[in-house]
């Protein structure tokens, strides 16, 4: 039990203290304004369509704010988030105390789904209340519905996580229908149809709309699909295809011991899919590393590790646990995003209260550090200060015509080289001079991901 609390007390410290000192990036931020800026009908109704998620994060985050919460606490919401997903390792965990004590640093749960405030941050927890759930079997099959319903509304990833592990339990329900009473079978019946009716209405409400412009149709490509799959796995499990695989490996046994290796592949399927088909990014991989130690999960609650498994699981815990601590450290030491320190120039220059235009999705990151839009060029200068994603918006065109808009100042805000590249020399051409640069750089795993930095831009006077 000591072990258990150290690690717990552990993880607590490392996780509050970088997620207090974390400048959050422009796709946090963007969470964070719809809901401040935002009604839950709204949003529900007309906000996710150009989202392309379900919105229980945001819901969660909109009542957070109605309590008070100021912006500074974002990223002390996923930390919790993580506190309870490290518990439930903890305290529930089926692995030998070794694994269980060092899995909740690997990268995943330590850092990029728990420092990150993103949707992301409450698959974890609500991932092991199923595990704990799913492995007793038909009698808690309502409250593992609920829990999955939860999981399908965090992302659209999530929902098809969670329609994976419905479809594999009511495979395993099926073969032990000789065995199950008459009753069993109705609840087994009422829940299903009540989850598949929540299902349809997070479809109905993540729907992509016609001028999204996000992502507007499937990728339709086996080559790109099978690229993808590799790079999920391994940025999945230990940053190494070969040895990813052999981790994987060794993990086949005890789950097909533990009946879940079916699970697994409908997962890892399904996660694969909808990477390939639809969409991906690098945060994404990170559901894949989730879905298998999912199956994991249940596996050992059935059968006992052998030594495989838990070679397994510790060659993808000891990789993660670099990862962690390269992360954490980065962090700490250097900007993650430079929209804190733009916010911070802009408002005691007063420059925020001039005539400002922005130019770039990464300006969305410096909004939330202020009441009310600071951009004359977004909404009409107007509140909702969120970015959006349909084809109306008309912000980043603003850098070509700067000469005859003529904004007394103009922050860029560039997550490439292109972007950077594009809008420096089109503002330029405008006659605007720079006046500040603010460098922010993310990271991933082991290494500087793309740049979060701003440059701000003065018109010269006539």
């Amino acid at each position: 039990m000591l072990p258990a609390i150290g690690a717990g007390t552990l993880y607590a410290l490392i996780v509050a203290l970088a997620a207090w000192h974390h400048e959050p990036w422009a796709d946090e931020a963007q969470s964070w304004l719809l809901a401040r800026d935002a009604t839950l009908l709204d949003l529900w109704t007309r906000l996710l369509h150009y989202e392309g998620t379900p919105g229980l994060w945001q819901s969660l985050l909109h009542l957070a704010i109605l309590l008070g919460a100021p912006y500074r606490a974002l990223n002390l919401i996923s930390a919790a988030c993580g506190l309870g997903a490290c518990w439930l390792i903890l305290r529930h965990g089926p692995f030998p105390m070794a694994l269980r004590l060092a899995l909740p640093f690997t990268f995943f749960l330590c850092y990029q789904y728990a420092v990150i405030a993103r949707s992301y941050s409450l698959v974890p927890v609500l991932l092991f209340a199923a595990a704990i759930l799913y492995r007793q079997g038909p009698s808690k099959i309502a409250a593992l519905t609920v829990v999955l319903a939860l999981l399908a509304a965090v992302s659209v990833h999530g929902m098809a996580l969670s329609a994976s592990i419905w479809l594999a339990f009511y495979v395993d329900l099926a073969r032990e229908r000789q065995k199950l009473p008459a009753v069993v079978w109705r609840t087994a019946f009422i829940v299903a149809a009540g989850y598949w009716a929540s299902i349809l209405l997070l479809v109905l409400a993540a729907w992509p709309a016609s001028d999204n412009m996000f992502v507007r149709r499937p990728y339709w490509s086996f080559e790109h699909l099978v690229t993808v799959a590799g790079k999920a796995v391994r940025g999945g499990f230990a940053g190494e295809l070969l040895l990813s695989l052999v981790a994987i490996a060794l993990s086949l046994p005890l789950l097909r011991r533990g009946r879940t290796l079916v699970l697994f592949l409908f997962s890892l399927v399904s996660l694969f899919l909808l990477n390939g088909i639809v969409y991906s990014q690098v945060w994404h991989y990170g559901l894949v590393f989730l879905c298998w130690l999912f199956a994991l999960w249940v596996a050992a609650s059935r059968s006992t590790m052998g030594w495989p498994a838990i070679a397994s699981l510790a060659i993808v815990i000891a990789v993660q646990c670099y990862w962690t601590a390269e992360a954490v450290s980065y962090d700490w030491d250097s900007t993650y995003s430079a929209s804190k320190d733009a916010a911070g120039y802009l408002r005691q220059s007063g420059i925020a209260r001039q005539r400002l235009f922005a130019i770039g999705y990464s300006c969305t990151g410096i909004q939330p550090y202020f009441p009310a839009n600071i951009f004359a060029n977004v909404n009409g200068g107007h509140n909702p200060s969120y970015w959006d994603w349909s084809l109306r918006n008309q912000v980043n065109e603003n850098s070509a015509k700067l000469a005859s808009l003529q904004p007394e100042y103009v922050i860029v805000g560039y997550k490439g080289a292109y972007e950077k590249d594009l809008w420096t020399r089109q503002v330029r051409d405008s006659g605007y001079r720079l006046l500040r640069h603010f460098e922010g750089n993310t990271f991933w795993e082991s290494d500087i991901l793309e740049p979060e930095s701003f440059d701000l831009y003065q018109r010269p006077a006539p």
